[in-house]
Formats: structure tokens, sequence, C-alpha cells
């Protein structure tokens, strides 16, 4: 016999199972991170880049009163006399002197400026993601992808261990990604990836769109001035 009350608990029992449906259909459609754009990848060797620790000389040979040894500081800038801060992480050599140049043009005639790169700041990668420690990890000597996630703790039970992605800033200064398998290493087999000072490795859970919650939530705390000082983007598609 069909009662009332069987009526009324199938006629929850569907609206419910429609709510639910309803939400995970929006779910799907939900977007999992911020899409980030990245410049086509190159293993071209670029510029050495100053990072915060690193120390440095300006020298300054027609007000040699001004020139000083300083160092990067956590902010990721450098203080000189008469000008104040100027932004040295993640700039090369000649980027910097062209910055100091035109901050002391106003200042002194036709000012000339030589930067030596000192003493540097310890070598380290970022590694974060489907890792049991994220965070940075010294860099002794060469190391390999690999090498740095193991450093992190090793992977965790949800990693996507084949779709793991190595950021890096180029010579132009944008960002560049690259899509590499950590599984045949695991076993043995395929190419290790070497990394470079400051690289970032992510190793994603469900694919490479969470690389933009990642950038935002630990690289924004990480990296002096903010993602947007230490990478530059593009429109996104590029891979």
């Amino acid at each position: 016999m069909v009662t009332r009350r069987s009526l009324l608990t199938a006629g929850f029992s569907l609206a419910l199972s429609g709510d639910l449906l309803a939400r995970a259909h929006a779910a799907e459609k939900m977007p999992e991170a911020p899409l980030i754009g990245f410049a086509r990848w190159t293993d071209d060797e670029p510029f050495y880049l100053l990072y915060p620790g690193d120390k440095l000389e300006v020298s300054i040979p027609g007000a040699p009163e001004l020139s000083r040894q300083t160092q990067v500081g956590p902010d990721g800038r450098i203080t000189l006399a008469l000008i104040g801060q100027v932004m040295a992480a993640y700039k090369s050599i000649p980027q910097l002197q062209a910055e100091i140049v035109r901050a002391y043009a106003g200042i002194l005639r036709d000012p000339q400026v030589t930067v030596y790169p000192g003493e540097t700041a310890p070598m380290r990668v970022l590694v974060g993601g489907e890792v049991r420690n994220p965070g940075w990890v010294d860099m002794p000597g060469d190391m390999d992808a690999l090498q740095a996630t193991m450093a992190a703790g090793g992977f965790t039970h949800g990693a996507k261990v084949h779709q793991v992605l190595i950021i890096r800033r180029g010579r132009d200064g944008q960002a560049m990604r690259r899509i590499i398998d950590l599984q045949n290493p695991l076993k043995g087999k395929g190419q290790l990836v070497a990394l470079r000072r400051f690289d970032i490795v992510f190793v994603p859970r469900t694919n490479i769109a969470e690389a933009g919650v990642f950038m935002e939530q630990w690289v924004n705390n990480l990296i002096p001035g903010g993602i947007m000082n230490y990478f530059t983007y593009k429109t996104f598609g590029n891979n």
C-alpha cells in the first residue's frame, strides 16, 4: 500500500538527489584555480639573476662617496645613498645597473654605475603540492626534479607523479612551465630533469590548474614583492 508518508519520503529523496546532482554539476563547472599564462619553455641559459641574500658592490666612479657594498634584503631591495631603496631581486646585473643609473640621473651629471656581484645566497628550489614537506629545498650541488621532491619528503598518495610542473623564470623575465613525468624515473627509467636556482617544482593532485592556487598562496608569501614582481604573465594558452 502506498501511504502518504511513503510518498513524502520518496519526494524528499528525489529532491535531495536532485540537489546533490545540481551541486555536483556546479562543482564540475567551477574552476579549480586561476589560470596562469606561461611563456614557451626554452633551455637557454639566462643571465644570472640576483636573489635575496646576495651580496654586491655598487661602484660610482664619478661620485666615489656614493659607492658601497650592500646586500639584497629579504624584501628584494637594496638601499643606496640619496636615492633610497631599489628593487634588485630577480634582475640581472645589466638590468640593475640601468635602474640605478636612471635613479641617479636626476641627481648626478651623466652617472656611470658598475655593479659587481659578490657572495651569493644559498642555492635552493621551491617544492610544493603533493609532497610531504612542501617548502624550500637547499641545493648542495646539482639537483634534479626527482631529488628535489624526495628532499621534500617524497610524494603523497594523491600525487599525480606523471604530470609534475617545473616553473622557471626565463631570459625575458616571463614564467615558463614544463610538464615532466617522474613516474618512470621512480622506476629507474626515463630522463631526469636538472633544476636551476630558484626553480619551482609543483606536484599536482588532479591537474595542472592547481598551480594557480599554489602560486598565489605560496609564492606570493615567499617571493619578495609578490608574484607579479617575480613573474610577468601572458595570455593563457602558451605551453
